[in-house]
């Protein structure tokens, strides 16, 4: 196999990835979101907080999908991906959400971002390592 359709084959596993988050996301499921990440993964959300392991990660994301985040749902918009080396490769995905809640329940207008990634292949499998969120502002000219 050329490195070529290697790249091919692993750039529609790394976009899968990024689908199966913003299914996780809306299915409410912590668990099978933080399975996408490597035991020892890091995670800063939208709020600049810093979640460090697998195990963290998904108990923030159970706390917050359970509660301020329970009428959201993401949908990924674009993912771009740039390969470091074979196994190594930054993704950086655009979204949406609706539904979203301030944490005192107010409802909020729609949300987006960008979400910025590093994913590892180690014994054919991808996961994330690290990983930033941020939510784009409005800015007028």
């Amino acid at each position: 196999m050329s490195t070529r359709e290697t790249s091919v084959k692993d750039e529609a596993v790394i976009k899968a990835m990024v689908a199966t988050f913003a299914e996780a996301w809306n299915a409410k499921d912590a668990k099978h979101l933080a399975m996408l990440f490597a035991e020892d993964a890091d995670f800063v959300d939208i709020i600049g907080r810093w979640f460090k392991g697998r195990t963290e990660i998904e108990q923030a994301h159970a706390q917050a999908l359970a509660s301020f985040l329970s009428d959201n749902h993401m949908t990924i918009t674009d993912t771009q991906i740039k390969f470091l080396t074979p196994n190594v490769a930054v993704l950086h995905s655009t979204w949406e959400t609706t539904g979203q809640k301030s944490p005192d329940g107010v409802n909020r207008i729609q949300d987006t971002g960008v979400l910025t990634a590093v994913t590892t292949c180690k014994e054919n499998t991808w996961q994330i390592i690290a990983f930033h969120n941020t939510g784009t502002v409005p800015i007028s000219e």
